[in-house]
C-alpha cells in the first residue's frame, strides 16, 4: 500500500479546496495541495471506541503543523484552551461518487470532546492501491470500513449511502458489492431494491477482538456467494448430435385407452407419454391375471406381464396421472381389503373362548382370512416373492412414481443386486420364482409357477440416469424388459384460467368409460371360457394371420439393425427383446378391447409403442457413448487454466491461440462455441477498453480462488 509522508507534496485534494467552508465554525483551508493522505494501510490496529481519533493517533498528527496552524487560528473555540492542541491535528480526505477527492476532515484525537472541523462533503474511502485486484465494497458501516483490507467506500458522518450515491458509484467502479451485517440485509435490500447491484451480508459485524483476516475471510465468502447467485444458474451442455424425443405415438392405443390418456393429460397437463404409460401400466395389471401371449414353442404361450419406465421431472404430475389411470384397480383394491378385515375380525372372533383342543382344530380347518393387495408402491422382493410362494399372491404389481425407491433400495444394492435381478427376469419370462433358505429356515424356501408381475415404474432423471446406465442392469437383460418412454417437460407451459379450473374429471365421459371397463375387466371370470379351460386359468390370445405378418416383419427390421452401423447396433439387448415385448403389449390392448385373437391393427400399434421405446433407449445410448462436444472441450480446458494460473479469468486473445483444436484454427466456430458457453452461464466475456477477458463462473472452480493478496 503507498502510503504518503508529512513531506509528499503530491496534492491529494482539490487545488481549490480552500473555497469550502467549515459547515460549523467558518474556517478556510490554506495550502491544500500539501494535505497528506491520513488513512491507508494500517486498518488493522486502528479501531477503539472513537473510530476516527483513534485512527489519527496512529498517523503522528496527519499532516505538518504549518498547514495546522495556517486552517485554525484559535482552537479554544473547539473546547480546548491550549493551543499547543493544533499541534495534535490530523486531516484525512473526503471523496465524491465519482471516487475524486473534494473535501477534508480535521480532528484531534487528544483532546477530548475535539469537533471535528469538516471541509467540503463525501465520503471515506480506504485501500485505493487494491482496487484493481479486488472488488469495490459499499457500506453504512464505519467499523467495517475501519478494519477490512479491501477497497471501501463509506460515509462519514451516521447518514447512509443514498442511491443516488450508489448509482453513480457503480458507474465509476463495475466491479462493486454492498456489504453489510446480516441483521441489516432486509432494510439494505428494501433501500436498493430497484437497483442492480451485488449484495453480501456477513455473518456478525466487525468488534474489536476480531482479527483483520478474519474479517476478510468472511467478506470473500459471502462475496463469492453474491457473484455466483449473479452468474444465474448453470444450464447444462445439450448434446445437439443426440436425435431428439420423438412423439410418443398415442394413435397406437386402442380408442377408449386413447381416450383416457388424452383426457388424463388434459386435465392434470402432463405430458401425453406419461399418461399413456400409466393405463397401460394399469390395464396390464388386469390382463396378466387372466390372458397370456402367444409363444412361438409354448401352446401355453407366456405371460403378458409387462414392465413399464417413465422418466418425468420432479412436479411433472406423475402422481396425480398414475392416481387417475389406476382409479378404478384402487377402488377395487379398497372394496376387498375392507371385505378382508371384515372376515379377519370374525375368524378372530369364532376362536375366541375356545378350549385349547378345541381352537387347534378351528385353526386346522379353518385358515385366516388372506391379505388381497396385489399393487405394490414399495414392495421388496423378500416380502413379494414370500407372498407369491405362499400362494397368498397369484398377479402382482409394482407400481411407483418414486422409482428411486426402487433403484436405491436394499434390494437392488451390493450382494442381493445379482439374485434379486435373476428373480425378476424368471419372473418376467415364464411366472416363475424360487427362493432357497438355509435349514434352519425352511420354512421361507419353496417355489411358484404361473405366477405374475408388472412394473410401472416412474422416476426423476437425477434417480433414473445412473441406473438407465448401468451395466449389469442392461447385460443382464433387465433394463432390455423395460417399455421407456422420456417424456417432454411442460414446466412453463402449464398455464390455467377460470373455465379450466370448473372442468371435473369425474364426471368426462371419456374416464368415465375406461373406468367401467376396467371395473369390468376386473371381475374374477371377465370372459367367456372356452372348451376345458377353468376359471382360473389362463387363456392364450393369438395373433391373427396380418397380425403374425406384422410381427414377422417388426422382428426382422429390428434384426437387420442391430448389425454392426445398423440403428440398434450399440442397444442390442434391447432391440433383440423388442418382437417380444411388442406381442406382450398387443395382447393386453386385445384383452382389453375383447379381440378373440389379436388383429392386425393391435399389432401394428404396439410395435409402433415398442419402437418409440427403442428410440429412448437409443437417446441414452447416445448421450453415453458420445464423443466430448466442442463446447465441452473448450469448457474443461478453460476450467484447466485458470486453475493453473490461480485466476478466475484470461484474455481472450489467449483464449483464441491456445484452446483445443478445431476452435483455435476456426474464428467463427471458436465465437459460436464461447457463445454456447456464454448462454448457459458458464463464462462470460468482458471488453475492458481494447482487450476482451473471459471470466469463468466461480461455480466451476469448485470454490471461488482466493483473490485476496496475501502479501
Amino acid at each position: 500500500m503507498n502510503i504518503k509522508s508529512s513531506w509528499d507534496t503530491t496534492p491529494d485534494m482539490f487545488k481549490e479546496s480552500q473555497k469550502h467552508k467549515c459547515s460549523s465554525e467558518g474556517t478556510s483551508i490554506d495550502a491544500s495541495e500539501q494535505i497528506i493522505e491520513a488513512l491507508e494501510d494500517k486498518t488493522a490496529p486502528l479501531f477503539n471506541n472513537n473510530l476516527l481519533h483513534g485512527a489519527m493517533v496512529n498517523m503522528m498528527g496527519g499532516c505538518p503543523p504549518e498547514i495546522r496552524r495556517s486552517v485554525i487560528d484559535n482552537a479554544t473555540q473547539h473546547g480546548e484552551a491550549d493551543d499547543n492542541a493544533l499541534y495534535g491535528l490530523a486531516v484525512f480526505d473526503l471523496y465524491s461518487e465519482n471516487l475524486c477527492p473534494i473535501g477534508a476532515v480535521f480532528t484531534n484525537p487528544i483532546v477530548n470532546g475535539f469537533k471535528d472541523i469538516v471541509f467540503g462533503q463525501g465520503g471515506l474511502y480506504f485501500n485505493r492501491s487494491k482496487l484493481e485486484q479486488l472488488p469495490l465494497l459499499v457500506t453504512d458501516d464505519i467499523h467495517l470500513a475501519f478494519k477490512t483490507a479491501y477497497p471501501i467506500y463509506a460515509p462519514y458522518s451516521d447518514s447512509k449511502i443514498n442511491v443516488y450515491t450508489l448509482k453513480a458509484l457503480m458507474k465509476a467502479h463495475p466491479d462493486l458489492c454492498v456489504i453489510a451485517p446480516l441483521h441489516q440485509q432486509d432494510d439494505i435490500q428494501r433501500r436498493y431494491t430497484d437497483l442492480d447491484v451485488k449484495m453480501a451480508f456477513i455473518p456478525e459485524p466487525p468488534n474489536l477482538a476480531m482479527p483483520q483476516d478474519e474479517l476478510d475471510n468472511m467478506i470473500q465468502v459471502e462475496i463469492s456467494k453474491a457473484n455466483v447467485a449473479e452468474w444465474g444458474k448453470i444450464i447444462p451442455l445439450e448434446n445437439t448430435t443426440t436425435s431428439k424425443a420423438t412423439l410418443y405415438p398415442i394413435q397406437a392405443l386402442p380408442p377408449l385407452l386413447q381416450d383416457a390418456a388424452q383426457a388424463i393429460a388434459e386435465y392434470v397437463q402432463a405430458p401425453i407419454a406419461m399418461t399413456a404409460q400409466c393405463v397401460i401400466g394399469a390395464i396390464s395389471h388386469i390382463a396378466q391375471s387372466h390372458v397370456n401371449a402367444p409363444h412361438q414353442f409354448n401352446t401355453l404361450g407366456e405371460p403378458c406381464s409387462l414392465f413399464l419406465l417413465t422418466e418425468g421431472q420432479s412436479g411433472s404430475r406423475k402422481s396425480t396421472s398414475k392416481g387417475l389411470a389406476d382409479k378404478a384397480i384402487m377402488e377395487h383394491e379398497r372394496e376387498a381389503y375392507e371385505q378382508y378385515k371384515g372376515a379377519m375380525q370374525q375368524w378372530k372372533a369364532q376362536q375366541a373362548g375356545l378350549p385349547k383342543a378345541d381352537r387347534e382344530a378351528f385353526l386346522a380347518e379353518n385358515l385366516p382370512p388372506t391379505d388381497p393387495s396385489t399393487m405394490f408402491s414399495d414392495g421388496t422382493l423378500e416380502a413379494i416373492a414370500g407372498l407369491l410362494i405362499d400362494g397368498t399372491l397369484r398377479n402382482a404389481s409394482i407400481s411407483s412414481d418414486e422409482a428411486g425407491q426402487f433403484f436405491g433400495g436394499h434390494t437392488m444394492k451390493g450382494d442381493t443386486r445379482t439374485q434379486a435381478l435373476g428373480s425378476y427376469t424368471k419372473l418376467f419370462d415364464d411366472g416363475s420364482i424360487q427362493r432357497t433358505r438355509s435349514k434352519s429356515n425352511l420354512n421361507g424356501s419353496g417355489r411358484a409357477y404361473d405366477v405374475r408381475l408388472t412394473f410401472n415404474l416412474q422416476g426423476q432423471h437425477e434417480v433414473l440416469s445412473d441406473a438407465l446406465k448401468d451395466d449389469v442392469l442392461r447385460e443382464q437383460g433387465f433394463l432390455p424388459r423395460f417399455i421407456l418412454t422420456v417424456p417432454e417437460n411442460l414446466a412453463g407451459t402449464r398455464l390455467q384460467c377460470a373455465e379450466f379450473e370448473q372442468k371435473n374429471a369425474n364426471l368426462d365421459y371419456r374416464l368415465i368409460a375406461y373406468w367401467e371397463r376396467c371395473r369390468m375387466l376386473l371381475d374374477p371370470c371377465p370372459m367367456v371360457l372356452v372348451d376345458g379351460q377353468k376359471v382360473d386359468q389362463r387363456r392364450v390370445i393369438h395373433l391373427s394371420d396380418e397380425a403374425c405378418k406384422i410381427n414377422l416383419a417388426f422382428y426382422n427390421d429390428c434384426e437387420i439393425e442391430q448389425a454392426k452401423g445398423g440403428k440398434y447396433e450399440h442397444i442390442q439387448p434391447f432391440a433383440s427383446r423388442a418382437s417380444q415385448l411388442a406381442r406382450r403389449l398387443a395382447t393386453v390392448f386385445a384383452f382389453f378391447q375383447g379381440e378373440s385373437e389379436i388383429s392386425a391393427q393391435t399389432m401394428q400399434g404396439a410395435c409402433d409403442i415398442i419402437r418409440h421405446s427403442l428410440g429412448e433407449w437409443l437417446r441414452y445410448a447416445e448421450i453415453e457413448s458420445k464423443k466430448e462436444s466442442d463446447a465441452q472441450r473448450l469448457l474443461n480446458w478453460l476450467v484447466k487454466k485458470c486453475i493453473d494460473q490461480c485466476t478466475d479469468k484470461i484474455q481472450y486473445s489467449t483464449m483464441q491461440t491456445s484452446c483445443p483444436r478445431p476452435m483455435s484454427k476456426n474464428k467463427q466456430l471458436l465465437e459460436a462455441t464461447a457463445q454456447q458457453l456464454e448462454d448457459t452461464n458458464h463464462i462470460r466475456i468482458d471488453a475492458l477498453i481494447k482487450k476482451r477477458l473471459v471470466e469463468l463462473n466461480p461455480i466451476l472452480l469448485g470454490k471461488v480462488s482466493k483473490r485476496l493478496n496475501d502479501t
